[in-house]
């Protein structure tokens, strides 16, 4: 089955999604584990031009909402999971293919939908019946700097630097090669504008909601706890794993969404007709906003025309 067309909106965020292979446990939260997403994170946002505003990581899966520049939403996005890959992967004795699919990336087309989207984020752990709150998840969360207005310092391992250092005989340590990066948020669009105390008012508000809707679908239920959570093995999975189509777009009105998904088969079709132009001979042929031109085969010929 061939991949769907990914369409990104220039002044629009997304919400971003991926799971590990067969929904196993491979991100199960560490001091290890946080240290290298959040120095992986850290360092994808000052390589790209991103802007990351919220973002949680659980054991087989995480979601973020960023906005990218043209053409640095999937360059960011192969960074930062393949990195997670390399340097987890061994440490969990996973040697397989790390994610299960292509990222997804869907707009988010008003402001209302971003904060809903933000209460999603918030709302993981409790949700699933893992911590009784959101904020005790054990894993890589954005709750430090949106509830607390913190700024953390990240050190990035250069495990490359330092392999073609030892090849040389340099046997400086790790931490000869290792550099701070900070993991930079960015406040939601449309608070940009508050003081940072009003944007954290804001946040807490929406946790609180999203905590009680949580509680009250336990329903007097205990969760499993955060010291079973660290028990589980890496390598396990659950026994049913959540599986939903992907939404075309978020967004709090009806008309939005169809707007939007007009757009989206526009742009879909305008892809194939620029695609079939490729093939046939039309070297210089402009392919839609914001998409990337298909790879060609090494000894590609142009199609004769008939």
């Amino acid at each position: 089955m061939s991949r769907p067309f990914r369409l990104t909106l220039p002044d629009a965020p997304c919400f971003v999604t991926n799971r590990t292979i067969q929904g196993r446990l491979l991100l199960k939260p560490s001091p290890f584990v946080n240290i290298v997403i959040g120095s992986v994170l850290a360092k994808a946002t000052d390589r790209y031009d991103v802007e990351v505003y919220a973002f949680v990581f659980l054991s087989n899966h995480f979601h973020m909402i960023l906005k990218a520049a043209p053409g640095q939403l999937s360059p960011f996005m192969a960074y930062l999971q393949s990195n997670i890959a390399r340097k987890i992967g061994p440490e969990v004795d996973w040697r397989g293919k790390f994610w299960h699919r292509r990222f997804s990336a869907e707009p988010i087309l008003d402001d209302q939908a971003l904060e809903n989207r933000l209460g999603y984020i918030f709302a993981h752990g409790a949700k699933e019946g893992l911590v009784e709150k959101p904020q005790q998840w054990p894993g890589l969360t954005c709750f430090p700097e949106l509830l607390g207005g913190l700024r953390r310092i990240f050190l990035w391992h250069d495990a490359t630097a330092q392999y073609h250092a030892r090849q040389r005989g340099d046997l400086r340590p790790r931490e000869a090669f290792q550099a701070p990066f900070s993991l930079r948020l960015t406040p939601l669009p449309h608070w940009k504008d508050l003081p940072a105390n009003q944007q954290q008012k804001k946040a807490k508000a929406i946790l609180r909601i999203v905590q009680q809707e949580a509680k009250e679908a336990m329903n007097g239920k205990s969760p499993l706890g955060v010291r079973k959570v660290l028990l589980q093995h890496p390598h396990s999975k659950p026994e049913r794993s959540k599986r939903s189509p992907r939404p075309w777009c978020h967004a709090t009105t009806l008309k939005a969404r169809k707007a939007f998904r007009k757009l989206y088969k526009e742009f879909v079709n305008d892809y194939k007709e620029a695609a079939q132009a490729l093939l046939t001979g039309d070297a210089h042929v402009e392919f839609p906003y914001h998409s990337y031109r298909p790879a060609l085969p090494f000894h590609w010929q142009p199609i004769p025309a008939d």
